[in-house]
């Protein structure tokens, strides 16, 4: 609980704090600008709040800069803290005399708050929880029509959120939501990548077209398999042109081998071309040609003998260098045969078919590629629709619960202000809309006393820890409910601070209840809030 406020600059230096209601009274003259609102607005400042500093700029031009002491109480252990209103987003932990030990985050702040206070919600935060509760006047939370909403225009659907998660009830949402968010996330990057033609994109009718070629393509295919014994059925477009270029390279080869074997037979001829011309054979020509000079021929023989023996050794190492090159080119045509073989067991299948059933296959590939896209496409919409479905359902169902329950706690406290005459609020959701009203009753009146009866039922069902309450909502309410909401305020069993003013014009009996939970009084000429009012001239 909230045990005391300190700060130098008020009249009253030190507030300390009822563990139920706790009330700042103002005078019987209802004087406006003493401090009551401006008080409530630092209690929420205590609580974490930021609209002390954001919505009070006259006290901020009045009163300067200034600190904000303030301590509680959980498990019979003090912990005291500071604020300054020049650092919104700093809180200060201190000893028993409020001096700085060390600074904390805000967010850390209210997370010790959080904690504390046994709040073991997820998904929304310690601020999210109070500060919808905590009507003062210059928030924006006053519209008696829209008690759920925090701020003025609130996003649709956030409100509501927000008080699915204070019931615990948004866990099994919020993984469908999470679901939900993937299944967009998803669809928009497919969407995408189909806009940048990373991915086919196409509509009905062209899956519809696309069926009825693939069927006629496969058809094609078909009979070309049974012209090739059946054996192309399982080869795709990239076997079918693996086929080609290895039919090409095996081509390539095989005439490399034969230039090589040409070239082996003109080189094994030249070395078995190695007789010489004996001196018989010169008797022969000399028979024909008496005058030869057959000392220089044989001179010129001899030296060809001695070339021919030079050139083959050549020759040989010549035939050796073609046999290797013959192997290698033999090796590779055995590689490139069984590679084909291991394809297709067609040995002398022929580059057209190949080329032709490559095409076919590419075709194929093409429009079955579409139509998975749009199938893809078709697939992650409906995810899509279908997790959105099971949410919508999940929160229709879990707002329905909370409606219940909501109108089942304030039919109980609203019978027990008026004694079981009068009707009570009703709360109705519809997806992300809610409507908050009394039937057959729109007085102004019963509009705040609908949303003080929606507050109770909130902080008794809820882990809410606190309520405020300024004047401004409790002085619309008729004079014979207030005795009863006083009576509520202070037997229920967690802090609710509010402002009242002319108590007297009530009855006694709500007197009564004023003066006991009193915790600060203020009126005019001196006794505001910080001892003095700055709207007189």
């Amino acid at each position: 609980m909230l045990y005391e406020i300190i700060c130098e600059q008020f009249k009253q230096r030190r507030i300390e704090f009822l563990p139920n209601l706790n009330t700042v009274l103002g005078d019987d003259t209802g004087s406006n600008s003493i401090g009551k609102s401006t008080f409530l607005l630092i209690i929420d400042f205590a609580f974490g709040g930021k609209d002390y500093i954001l919505k009070s700029s006259e006290i901020q031009r009045h009163v300067g800069s200034h600190t904000i002491k303030f301590c509680f109480m959980f498990n019979e252990k003090k912990y005291f803290f500071l604020r300054n209103t020049e650092d919104l987003e700093t809180v200060s932990k201190c000893d028993a005399e409020y001096n700085i030990i060390s600074n904390l985050t805000l967010a850390q702040y209210c997370d010790f708050l959080k904690d504390r206070y046994n709040i073991n919600l997820p998904y929304i935060s310690f601020r999210d929880i109070v500060g919808r509760y905590a009507r003062i006047y210059g928030k924006e939370n006053l519209n008696e029509k829209r008690p759920l909403d925090i701020v003025h225009n609130e996003s649709a659907g956030a409100p509501i959120n927000a008080l699915l998660k204070l019931f615990g009830l948004y866990n099994v949402i919020s993984e469908l939501e999470f679901s939900l968010k993937q299944r967009e996330t998803e669809l928009s990057a497919f969407k995408n990548a189909q806009k940048y033609n990373f991915v086919s994109s196409i509509g009905k009718r062209k899956y519809s077209a696309n069926l009825k070629e693939l069927a006629e393509l496969e058809e094609e295919k078909e009979k070309i398999s049974k012209d090739l014994d059946n054996k192309l059925l399982d080869i795709d477009s990239v076997k079918a042109e693996e086929l080609i270029k290895l039919k090409q390279r095996l081509s390539i080869v095989k005439r490399q081998r034969s230039r090589y074997y040409s070239q082996l037979l003109i080189i094994e001829n030249n070395i078995k071309e190695n007789s010489t011309i004996k001196s018989e054979q010169f008797d022969d020509l000399l028979k024909f040609f008496p005058d030869a000079n057959i000392r220089s021929i044989a001179e010129v023989e001899k030296f060809h003998h001695e070339i021919r023996n030079v050139l083959r050794v050549e020759l040989k190492e010549k035939k050796e260098d073609l046999n290797r090159l013959i192997s290698v080119s033999q090796n590779e045509i055995d590689v490139i045969e069984s590679n084909i073989k291991q394809i297709i067991q067609i040995p002398n299948l022929s580059k057209a078919i190949l080329a032709k059933y490559s095409g076919l296959q590419k075709k194929s590939e093409t429009l079955e590629s579409e139509n998975n896209a749009y199938l893809k496409l078709i697939s992650l919409t409906t995810s899509r629709d279908d997790t959105k479905i099971r949410r919508d359902q999940m929160k229709k169902e879990q707002l329905q619960q909370l409606q219940m329950d909501i109108n089942t706690r304030m039919q109980e406290i609203n019978d027990y202000i008026y004694s079981e005459k009068k009707k009570p609020p009703i709360i109705t959701f519809d997806k992300n809309q809610y409507n908050f009203e009394t039937i057959d009753d729109t007085g102004t009146g019963t509009s705040y006393k609908n949303m003080v009866v929606y507050d109770l039922s909130i902080l008794e069902l809820t882990a809410l820890p606190i309520l405020i309450h300024d004047s401004v909502v409790l002085k619309q309410i008729a004079d014979e409910a207030i005795e009863k909401i006083l009576k509520k305020y202070k037997h229920v069993d967690k802090q609710i601070f509010i402002s009242f003013d002319k108590k007297t014009a009530y009855t006694a009996e709500s007197q009564k209840i004023l003066m006991e939970t009193k915790v600060l009084e203020l009126s005019p000429n001196g006794n505001e809030l910080f001892g003095r009012s700055w709207n007189n001239k």
